[in-house]
């Protein structure tokens, strides 16, 4: 029970209005001090965005700069390649390799001091990055694409109406009957077929590759055998093909079967061409352990140059299929040396330095078979020499805590070599100087030697891809 005197003291204490204005003045405060508080702790962190975004476009822009700065010394690499290609002299005293190396050279800001530099060279360095305006890290390098097998050159070539009959029948091979009449060139068999389709070669080449590459990895992986032994490259290579071609113009035997494979995987084909490597994981009959088998082989950029002084192992493979394991191991000794044995590299200055080495040093084919070989290549779109023109840029740009990369694919297209026009003497014709003279070698009369080949002129570098990181 509660008292009297108790609950007169609470309806005193309720009824009165002392202390009110106190309570709501301390109320007031601490409303303020959580929303000062609040609104200081999203100052702050929108101050650290903003730091962050600024740290993060300065890293962008170093990375950005260092591919200017690759684009500038693929210039000065163009310019120099072709005046070396236009002076025999110099050519064959500087060869374009070594001018690729020096200007391939990784760039790195700020420059590291090297071993063993003194206090001069030290304090050098220091002035000079003081003195910069630039701010943060950079670091370029430069890859050259290796892998000549392009899987875009599978596309076959769309053919006016009316002409598609015309055109198979100049590709088709001739009957026997006619064989025994078709002149055949000294050195040259008389079953080669003539005008072969860039597309017939590509095909033949990515198989015999991914031929060989299973082959090579069956013996050393018991495990890929069991798995792969029944893998059927020609069946692989007609499904990429029926990839990145029209489904109209691809007609094959085959065709129902990997259209229902792709159907079944529920794969829409892209029936265009591949625009990264990477798409090969895409094709139903591809897993990942045989696309990581080839796609190092292979690039979706048109790479045109096979560069001899960084061939591999397999890359000399699928050049000449018959060459054994003693032969390739003669050839890498003689190209990059052997320290063990003390002998000393040499690297290809030239396209007819690697012929030389192949067919009479090495003999690894005969002669007949190299110049088949190159034809084959030729017909593709591909030719030998010692520097590539297809590089791999990855800048990368700090700045505090932030980092961004540039990857670029940058190409230096050839310059296409103008078409002559033809001009009377064509074999068969008579030459308008003497009448009734028909030249022998189809030029003027008189004429023994053939025209000098055109040097290969580069054009200004070009990024045909980039990717952000």
């Amino acid at each position: 029970m509660i008292s009297k005197s108790s609950r007169t003291f609470f309806q005193k204490t309720l009824n009165s209005d002392s202390g009110m204005a106190l309570m709501m003045v301390m109320g007031v405060i601490a409303l303020l001090t959580f929303l000062l508080a609040d609104f200081t702790f999203e100052t702050k962190l929108n101050k650290i965005k903003v730091y962050n975004q600024q740290d993060k476009i300065q890293a962008r822009l170093n990375a950005e700069s260092g591919l200017n700065f690759a684009l500038a010394k693929l210039r000065m690499y163009q310019e120099g390649r072709n005046k070396i290609e236009k002076d025999e002299s110099i050519k064959s005293a500087f060869p374009t390799s070594d001018l690729e190396a020096i200007i391939i050279q990784p760039f790195m800001y700020p420059i590291p001091a090297p071993k063993g530099a003194g206090i001069i060279q030290k304090t050098a360095l220091e002035e000079f990055n003081k003195k910069t305006m630039f701010r943060g890290e950079v670091s370029v390098t430069f890859t050259k694409i290796s892998g000549f097998l392009n899987p875009n050159g599978l596309r076959l070539k769309a053919t006016k109406p009316g002409l598609d009959q015309q055109k198979d029948a100049a590709f088709e091979e001739p009957d026997d009957e006619e064989d025994d009449k078709t002149p055949t060139t000294p050195g040259t068999p008389a079953d080669k077929k003539k005008g072969e389709r860039a597309d017939v070669i590509i095909e033949k080449k990515i198989t015999e590759t991914l031929q060989r590459l299973l082959k090579d990895k069956s013996d050393v992986d018991e495990d890929f055998h069991s798995k792969y032994s029944n893998v059927d490259p020609a069946y692989l290579v007609k499904e990429l093909k029926y990839y990145v071609n029209d489904s109209a113009q691809f007609n094959d035997s085959q065709k129902p079967e990997i259209e229902s494979k792709f159907s079944q995987k529920n794969i829409t084909a892209k029936h265009g061409p591949l625009a990264s490597i990477d798409e090969l994981y895409l094709l139903p009959s591809w897993d990942d352990a045989l696309v990581d088998l080839i796609k190092d082989r292979m690039s979706v950029h048109e790479v045109n140059v096979i560069s001899i002084n960084e061939l591999t192992i397999q890359d000399l493979k699928i050049l000449f299929p018959s060459v054994n394991d003693v032969q390739v191991e003669e050839f890498f000794k003689y190209r990059d040396g052997d320290p063990d044995k003390k002998i000393k590299a040499n690297k290809f200055k030239n396209a007819e330095d690697f012929k030389n080495v192949v067919v009479s040093t090495l003999n690894i084919v005969s002669d007949t078979e190299y110049q088949e070989r190159m034809t084959e290549l030729k017909q593709a779109g591909l030719t030998i020499d010692t520097a590539g023109k297809l590089y791999k840029v990855n800048s990368r740009g700090v700045f505090n805590n932030a980092v961004y990369n540039v990857v670029a694919y940058i190409d230096l297209p050839i310059k296409p070599t103008p078409v002559k026009p033809k001009t009377p003497g064509t074999p068969g014709t008579t030459a308008p100087d003497e009448p009734g003279v028909t030249t022998p070698e189809g030029g003027k009369p008189g004429a023994d030697k053939e025209d000098k080949p055109q040097p290969v002129e580069l054009l200004l570098p070009r990024v045909i891809e980039m990717r952000l990181e």
